[in-house]
């Protein structure tokens, strides 16, 4: 996304446990971005690596999508730079740290996307409440292991041979116990699962896992007596999430 005028740097980056990024305002969304250049200093990786896990099958796989770096034009530079978001660099260093990156592997250990969410903040003179700070990494966690459980369920039941139509299947079962009225929201709007609220989002990632032990357990013959076992123990885990207190 090449923008027409050069936007600022942010003054002195954003630090999160004491490590510096480089960031800009993408004046498209008003959210902070990172350059991937400042993103591998600051994480003391060699830049290629750093691109190398962006076009990664994991990247791509807990993203839910291929990565497509957007691109903003900066007073840093004459030319457009490409950029990570903050969703991106939450997944980049969770990887990074999975390869042995120490400074990655700090980061994640100390809840990396509630601070990320806080420096930012902090950077933007942005003020909230310890309690939205947690609510904010929280809700971006849930998103995460919401695209993790899907793309874990996905692989185990495409490698299983059991093909897109059983994957459909599932993914509508799964979708349609966690939220009533998936099907009306998916004919809506295809990106329905974007706008789930955060019960709904820990549903369905419930749901993916019980249905991924489902598919791992089966043989072709089996397959549908086990789906329909899965869908009876994650109606019985949702009644007991909205059972009243």
């Amino acid at each position: 996304m090449n923008r027409q005028y050069p936007v600022p740097e942010i003054k002195n980056g954003i630090k999160v446990l004491g490590v510096k990024f480089q960031a800009f305002i993408d004046p498209e969304t008003k959210q902070a971005v990172f350059s991937q250049s400042g993103v591998a200093r600051g994480l003391q990786i060699p830049r290629h690596s750093a691109a190398t896990i962006l076009k990664s099958h994991q990247f791509k796989a807990l993203r839910g999508s291929a990565f497509s770096p957007p691109r903003i034009l900066t007073e840093v530079n004459s030319q457009p730079i490409s950029v990570v978001t903050q969703a991106d660099l939450v997944l980049l260093v969770q990887i990074a740290a999975e390869k042995g990156y120490p400074i990655a592997n700090s980061m994640q250990e100390a809840s990396f996307a509630v601070l990320l969410q806080q420096s930012v903040d902090e950077a933007l003179n942005t003020s909230r409440s310890r309690k939205e700070y947690l609510d904010a990494g929280a809700s971006l966690r849930q998103k995460l292991e919401y695209r993790y459980s899907y793309h874990s369920m996905k692989e185990v039941t495409i490698k299983g041979g059991y093909g897109v139509r059983a994957l459909c299947r599932i993914n509508r079962q799964v979708s349609s116990l966690a939220v009533p009225d998936a099907d009306q929201r998916r004919t809506a709007n295809s990106s329905w699962r974007k706008n789930c609220s955060a019960v709904e989002t820990v549903k369905i990632t419930i749901g993916n896992t019980v249905h991924e032990r489902a598919v791992e357990a089966s043989i072709r013959s089996t397959l549908k007596i086990n789906l329909d076992k899965a869908a009876e123990r994650t109606a019985s885990i949702y009644g007991l999430l909205d059972a009243p207190f």
